[in-house]
């Protein structure tokens, strides 16, 4: 919650200095917001579908914890191009004035679940990166300190896109950014320890991880040969 405030604050701040009015973005970031706790948290419940089939009154109580991150980001993305391409804003410009409350959203995300113990890093012996840790049951043994490693991380990008977003508007600044933090997700899921549906010996959140960063280098690929496409049929 606090990280979704502090992502609204920095967005009403780079929109008042570029002179885009938040009557063009807010309702539309409000409805992507409100669809990505639907769906992260119906994602969630069906990826752990053994539990809440005996337990099916705990499926609405979202404020318990459990959301998939991502079934938000994916609805999140999906809710707000709609929302721009039916109002006939630019979704490009929307995603620009985001890119950096995005990143540091993640921040606070993993601090949250360093804080709960959510997301926890699997056995390891003493060494680098390695404490006397809670599982989610508050079970203590050294395992990789996961959270802290993508709380750095993220902050890490958040203050790179935060410097880019400062002084340059590249129109492929968001897909970078997702992409940064997908890559920063998958090197910390190879270390978690944590219950998630596999394919193989392989996590699903790793393997969504990898996609995304597909999808994200495509996306920047077509923005940056789009670009020069336009200008020339211009001139």
């Amino acid at each position: 919650a606090l990280g979704i405030l502090a992502g609204l604050g920095l967005a009403f701040y780079f929109g008042k200095r570029d002179g885009i009015k938040s009557e063009l973005w807010i309702d539309g970031l409000l409805l992507a917001v409100i669809a990505g706790l639907i769906f992260g948290r119906v994602v969630f419940v069906i990826a752990n579908i053994s539990y809440y089939s005996e337990n099916l009154s705990e499926i609405p109580l979202i404020w318990r914890g459990g959301l998939s991150y991502h079934g938000v980001l994916i609805a999140g993305l999906i809710f707000l191009a709609a929302w721009t391409r039916f109002k006939g804003h630019a979704f490009g410009q929307i995603a620009l004035l985001l890119a950096p409350s995005l990143a540091l959203f993640s921040s606070f995300g993993w601090l949250a679940c360093w804080l709960d113990g959510c997301a926890y890093g699997r056995q390891a012996n003493a060494g680098f990166l390695v404490a006397d840790l809670p599982d989610s049951f508050g079970v203590f043994a050294l395992r990789y300190s996961t959270q802290l490693l993508a709380l750095a991380l993220s902050l890490l990008i958040f203050t790179l896109t935060l410097a880019i977003r400062q002084y340059r508007r590249i129109p492929w600044l968001p897909w970078l950014t997702l992409l940064l933090l997908s890559a920063a997700r998958l090197v910390v899921s190879l270390l978690r320890g944590d219950s998630v549906p596999m394919l193989g010996s392989i996590r699903m959140d790793t393997i969504a991880e990898g996609l995304l960063i597909i999808f994200c280098l495509l996306a920047i690929l077509v923005i940056i040969f789009r670009k020069p496409a336009i200008e020339s049929r211009i001139a």
